[in-house]
C-alpha cells in the first residue's frame, strides 16, 4: 500500500545515503526503493550488500540537475497509491512514517514533515508560522499527483513550492504531519557564515521560480512575505539617501527580525541570504518576461 523512495546522487555522502536509508528500512512500509543516478562504485557496493533488503535501480546521471524530473522518474517506479520520498541526507524516526501515512489516508494529497538539524529538535513541537512545504521528507498520493499531470519540469529546483501551491490551487489538502525528519545536511539550517553565504548564492536565482509562479497564477502569498519584509532594507536606503531622518525606520525593521528570529546571531545568518533573495526579484521578473516573449 504504501512505498518508499529515495534518490541517490554524485555528490552524496556515504555515510549519510547509510543513515538514510537504514532510517526507511526501519518503516512499516511495502519496500524500499532506491533510484541511484550517482556512478560511483562505492555507493553501488554499498547497496548490492543491501540488495536483498530493497530494490535498487540504477540509471545514469542527469547532464543537467532538474529535481522535478528527477522526482517524475521516481514516481514512474512506483505501483502503489502512496509514496513516500526520502532524500538521501534526511533520517525519518523510526515509525515515522505512519504520521504521514495517516494523512494520506484522511484525504491529505501531500504531506511533509518538517526538518530538525539535531537529534533534540526532532520531537520540537511546530510554531504557528511554521509552513515550509519539502519532498525530502514526504508522502504523496500517487493518484492525485498522476491527476495533475506529474511535476511541472520547468520549476527545476522549487518543484515542492510548485506541488504545494498547484495543489493547494485545485482544492486538495496539503498539510504538513507531526513530527520532525532529521537533516544532515545543515547547510540550509543557516548555522554559521559559511552556510549562510551559501544559502544567499542559492536565493539569488530562486526567484525566477516565485515570479514563474505568480506568472502561472499558483503564488500563495506567504511564500512572498520574505521579499517584502528584506525588500523595504532596499527601499528604505534609497528613501534615507533623500530624506536622512527616515534612517530611523531602521530600528523597528531590525528589531522585527531579532525578535522573529529569536536573537540577533540567527537574524544576521538569515539577513544575508534574505538580501539576496530582494535584490534577485529584477532577475526573477525579467527572466519570465523574456520566456513570455518567446
Amino acid at each position: 500500500m504504501v512505498q518508499i523512495i529515495i534518490p541517490v546522487g554524485p555528490n552524496d555522502k556515504v555515510d549519510w545515503v547509510k543513515r538514510s536509508v537504514n532510517s526507511a528500512l526501519s518503516q512499516p512500509v511495502d519496500k524500499v526503493i532506491i533510484y541511484d543516478n550517482s556512478e560511483r562504485s562505492d555507493i553501488y557496493n554499498l547497496f548490492q550488500e543491501l540488495k536483498d533488503k530493497l530494490v535498487y535501480i540504477k540509471d545514469k546521471r542527469m547532464k543537467r540537475v532538474n529535481m522535478a524530473r528527477l522526482r517524475n522518474k521516481m514516481l514512474s517506479l512506483i505501483d502503489d497509491k502512496y509514496v513516500i520520498m526520502i532524500d538521501s541526507d534526511v533520517v525519518i524516526p523510526k515509525d515515522y512514517a505512519n504520521k504521514i501515512i495517516s494523512k494520506l489516508e484522511n484525504g491529505v494529497a501531500y504531506s511533509w514533515m518538517h526538518y530538525a538539524y539535531s537529534e533534540e529538535e526532532i520531537k520540537k513541537p511546530l510554531s504557528l508560522s511554521e509552513n515550509n512545504p519539502n519532498l525530502g521528507c514526504a508522502g504523496l498520493n500517487l493518484e492525485i499527483i498522476k491527476r495533475i499531470g506529474y511535476f511541472d519540469e520547468r520549476y527545476e529546483r522549487d518543484e515542492d513550492v510548485w506541488l504545494y501551491a498547484k495543489l493547494k490551487k485545485i482544492g486538495y489538502k496539503v498539510e504538513p504531519a507531526e513530527g520532525r525528519c532529521l537533516h544532515l545536511n545543515k547547510v540550509h539550517a543557516r548555522l554559521d557564515f559559511s552556510s549562510s553565504i551559501v544559502e544567499a548564492r542559492r536565493n539569488l536565482w530562486r526567484s525566477k521560480y516565485d515570479i514563474m509562479l505568480i506568472f502561472d497564477g499558483l503564488t500563495d502569498f506567504t511564500f512572498l512575505t520574505g521579499y517584502s519584509y528584506y525588500g523595504s532594507y532596499y527601499i528604505l536606503a534609497i528613501l534615507s539617501a533623500i530624506f536622512h531622518p527616515l534612517a530611523f525606520l531602521y530600528f523597528p525593521l531590525i528589531g522585527y527580525g531579532i525578535y522573529y528570529y529569536k536573537g540577533p546571531k540567527k537574524y544576521l545568518l538569515n539577513l544575508i541570504p534574505g538580501l539576496a533573495l530582494a535584490i534577485s526579484f529584477p532577475y526573477g521578473l525579467g527572466y519570465n518576461l523574456i520566456q513570455k516573449a518567446k
